[in-house]
């Protein structure tokens, strides 16, 4: 099923805050009450946007 957070999957960017969400849950620091792949998507939109905006 398409996401609008699929143009990520894969990207560096993506790689680096999966791992890094992985070790917040490994660690009893974060709990996931959605997928993880719409977090990590979600993220990713968002520092982008920030990037794009010069901020």
């Amino acid at each position: 099923m398409k996401t609008p957070y699929d143009q990520y999957q894969g990207t560096a960017l993506w790689q680096v805050i999966s791992k890094a969400i992985d070790e917040l849950v490994d660690n009893d620091d974060l709990e996931e009450r959605t997928t993880h792949e719409h977090i990590v998507g979600y993220l990713c939109s968002k520092l982008e946007d920030q990037i794009k905006d010069g901020k």
